[in-house]
């Protein structure tokens, strides 16, 4: 009895193994798997109302001017100059005007010649103050009760070197009617002597002499005179201009006369 339940134990260790051997789609399928999905029936219990949607506008993407880029000119590079440092301003020495005493009597003008007008005169041993020379400082700009004016410095008293004083300016004298010449000369009855000349600048008139003596002022522009002198062997004509400020150089002739 004990070897029939071993050997029948033996068999069913046998068949046991054997089956694990056996390829699973061989394999007797197992009661109740896989489990069986059963589907659930949901019924609504409310109905939904679709939303009212506004439907979005998408914003136009923008567009962007193309630019077309310009190459720039090169820059032209400078060198650098060299800037000189300023000079200093050197303030002026003040000047001391310094007092003058006259050695003879002397004659003061308008300008610095004997052909301008006289405006005074000082005598000797006067004093006043010079205040200013011309260019060569033979005339001095010397101070007056009235206007100041021009007296030669060769009439004063022990003159020193007056160049430190300032150069005045002065009004310039009338140019001078250089050519004096006879048109025409009648001996014949009354003797007469045609007299021209050129036009100057900056005359107000001319004056004509003859043997020294003045015998006529004219207006200005006028180039022609004529002269009726006494029966003589020869004449000495002159002729000068003039205006505000004094006379030109006298230009003169000597012309054969009627015998």
């Amino acid at each position: 009895m004990n070897i029939k339940i071993s050997i029948l134990a033996g068999l069913i260790v046998l068949l046991l193994l054997n089956a694990c051997n056996l390829p699973q789609d061989l394999l007797p399928p197992t009661p109740g798997w896989p489990p069986t999905a059963t589907l659930l029936s949901v019924s609504p219990t409310a109905s939904l109302t679709p939303l009212a949607t506004t439907p979005v506008r998408l914003a136009d993407t923008p567009s962007f001017p193309t630019f077309t880029s310009t190459p720039l000119p090169p820059v032209a590079t400078s060198t650098p100059t060299e800037v000189p440092s300023p000079t200093p301003t050197l303030s002026p020495t003040p000047i001391t005007f310094p007092t003058v005493i006259f050695n003879t009597n002397a004659n003061c003008r308008l300008g610095p010649s004997i052909n301008y007008n006289q405006v005074t005169n000082f005598l000797k041993d006067r004093s006043t103050v010079a205040e200013g020379r011309n260019p060569d400082s033979s005339w001095l700009w010397v101070r007056t009760s009235g206007t100041n004016c021009w007296v030669n410095a060769a009439t004063l008293k022990d003159p020193i070197d007056f160049s430190f004083l300032p150069v005045i300016p002065f009004q310039s004298l009338p140019e001078a009617p250089s050519r004096l010449t006879v048109a025409e000369i009648v001996c014949t009855g009354r003797i007469s002597v045609t007299l021209r000349w050129p036009d100057v600048i900056g005359e107000t008139g001319y004056r004509i002499y003859r043997n020294g003596i003045r015998l006529v002022e004219l207006k200005a522009d006028l180039t022609e005179y004529k002269d009726y002198p006494p029966r003589s062997a020869s004449y000495l004509y002159e002729i000068e201009s003039f205006n505000d400020v004094g006379v030109s150089v006298r230009y003169g002739q000597t012309i054969q006369g009627c015998r």
